[in-house]
């Protein structure tokens, strides 16, 4: 009986390392990504108590430097991939949030950060082609709350009504290899575009923001919603404290790598005519 039990035990084992295995074998990753990680959680470790939001801005401050890339996800075919050496801005703040459940969590390996990121960047965490993803921060937000991992706080804040309407995918197919000459993608889209069109939406408007942004705590998620038409949020960056007013951390476009910037959340709305307001989300 004792052999037959230690026998089983031996096959769960080995049956677990191979789904583990498995798993691994679906991710596309950077060679510097795994000792990226172990660099990132080692420095941040002793911070692992404190709340989410207050070590999401101590991991996003050991990634100050790493170089902006746009486009690292639009690889065929469609399987998770994980950069931790080059980024852009909402693949930077989802890479902080997955490391930030990673290091809360009973298992901070890099196997689980990479399962953390799938379950973020994709819908129900389940990879299943290029529709699959979540192409819009608003269905990523959605996804979020849904699973209880933040908040969105925009009305609580004393936001006001967004009229917001996404259909920019499904209206400039040139701007998408993977929907050019894919109908059949292309209805998925439009059906995962439907979807947020049935919410409601709450922003900060662009002329309330030196008021309102005062509610906004460092840690905090801040989508700028834009004005572009058809498209929901144009940046997304984390909500950090400098001098006493509230700036963020974000990758940036113009500095081309992760950086904090200069300018607080209201100043930088007030000065881009590409964005009219903001977001919030904040971590559970």
């Amino acid at each position: 009986m004792k052999r037959a039990i230690i026998v089983i035990f031996a096959a769960f084992l080995a049956l677990g390392a191979s789904a583990q295995e498995n798993f691994m074998q679906t991710v596309r990753c950077s060679k510097a990504s795994p000792a990226i990680f172990e660099k990132v959680t080692a420095a941040v470790e002793p911070y692992k108590d404190e709340p989410a939001s207050d070590l999401m801005v101590r991991i996003a401050k050991e990634f100050l430097g790493t170089a902006y890339v746009a486009g690292t996800l639009e690889q065929e075919p469609e399987q998770l991939t994980v950069n931790m050496d080059k980024t852009d801005c909402i693949l930077f703040v989802e890479m902080c949030l997955a490391l930030t459940q990673t290091i809360k969590s009973d298992d901070p390996t890099f196997e689980n950060f990479c399962r953390y990121t799938q379950k973020l960047r994709y819908r129900d965490g389940k990879v299943d082609g290029y529709a699959s993803r979540n192409h819009y921060t608003s269905s990523w937000i959605r996804q979020g709350q849904e699973n209880g991992i933040f908040c969105e706080v925009s009305k609580d804040l004393g936001g006001s009504p967004l009229n917001q309407h996404v259909d920019f995918m499904s209206t400039h197919l040139e701007s998408y290899k993977q929907l050019k000459d894919n109908p059949g993608m292309v209805v998925k889209i439009m059906q995962a575009e439907s979807e947020l069109n049935k919410d409601k939406y709450y922003f900060l408007p662009q002329n309330d923001l030196p008021t309102l942004a005062k509610g906004i705590k460092e840690g905090d998620i801040i989508c700028f919603v834009t004005t572009v038409d058809g498209l929901d949020i144009g940046h997304v960056a984390i909500a950090v404290k400098q001098n006493g007013q509230m700036h963020f951390i974000h990758a940036s476009t113009n500095a081309m790598k992760v950086i904090i910037d200069k300018q607080t959340i209201a100043d930088y709305v007030l000065t881009h005519k590409s964005s009219k307001g903001v977001r919030v989300v904040r971590i559970n």
